[in-house]
C-alpha cells in the first residue's frame, strides 16, 4: 500500500508528465519546397513547428476567381461576390448552397491568428476535428452557421478558411442538437475539405504549412 507521501509523489509525477506532454512541439520534417508531407499524428498536439514567412494566399476579394474561371469552376461556384464581414469571397452553388473562401489576418488584437484556431479557444465550436490537408497543411474542421469550414495554415500568419453549407436561413443552427450536427458535418465537411483542396492545389501549388 502506498503511503501518504508516496501517493503525493506518484501525484506530481503524473501531473508532470501531463504538462510535459501538453507542452511537446509535433515532430515535423524541415521545411522545403515542395513542401514536405506531415507526420498523420500532428493532429494530437496541441503546439506545432509552424513559420509564418510565406505571403498569403487569398487576396481579401474576389479577383482569384473573377481572373480564373477554371478556378471558380472547380469550386462549383458562381456569381463571386466579397462579404466584407465574412471576410470571403462568396460563391452561389445549386440547389441553395454556396462556397465561400476567406481568410482571418492577423491584426493588433489577434496577431497570430492559428493558435486560436488549432486549441479551439473559441467556446462556441462544434462539431471541432483537427486534420491535415493534402497530408501538407495543417487544418481544423469545423461547424459554421448553416455549413461547415475548414481553416488552413498555410505557412503564413494568414489563415485561409473555406466553408461550404446552406444559404443563410436555409439550414439548422449548430449546437442545438448533436444529431442533426452529426448530420450537418456528414452532408457539408467532405465537400468543404475538397473545396478546400481544389483552392490549394490551384492558388498554392507545391505548397504546405512548412513549405520552405
Amino acid at each position: 500500500m502506498l503511503s501518504v507521501r508516496n501517493r503525493a509523489i506518484t501525484a506530481i509525477v503524473v501531473v508532470a508528465a501531463a504538462v510535459l506532454a501538453g507542452c511537446a512541439v509535433a515532430p515535423a520534417p524541415p521545411p522545403g519546397k515542395p513542401a514536405p508531407r506531415l507526420p498523420a499524428d500532428s493532429i494530437a498536439y496541441d503546439t506545432l513547428p509552424v513559420i509564418t514567412s510565406r505571403p498569403k494566399l487569398f487576396p481579401g476579394d474576389c479577383s482569384q476567381f473573377e481572373k480564373d474561371p477554371r478556378l471558380l469552376g472547380a469550386l462549383g461556384g458562381s456569381s463571386p461576390m466579397y462579404d466584407p464581414y465574412a471576410k470571403a469571397c462568396i460563391m452561389k452553388r445549386s440547389a441553395g448552397t454556396q462556397v465561400e473562401v476567406g481568410s482571418m489576418d492577423p491584426d493588433q488584437r489577434i496577431p497570430e491568428p492559428w493558435p486560436g484556431w488549432w486549441k479551439a479557444y473559441d467556446y462556441s465550436v462544434y462539431h471541432f476535428r483537427r486534420i491535415l490537408v493534402l497530408d501538407r497543411y495543417y487544418a481544423v474542421s469545423q461547424l459554421d452557421r448553416y455549413g461547415c469550414l475548414i481553416a488552413v495554415n498555410t505557412g503564413s500568419l494568414q489563415v485561409v478558411t473555406v466553408r461550404v453549407g446552406a444559404e443563410p436561413g436555409q439550414g439548422p443552427i449548430p449546437g442545438d442538437n448533436v444529431d442533426v450536427d452529426r448530420q450537418t458535418a456528414q452532408r457539408f465537411c467532405p465537400d468543404a475539405q475538397k473545396a478546400t483542396e481544389d483552392y490549394l492545389n490551384a492558388v498554392d501549388p507545391g505548397g504546405g504549412s512548412l513549405a520552405g
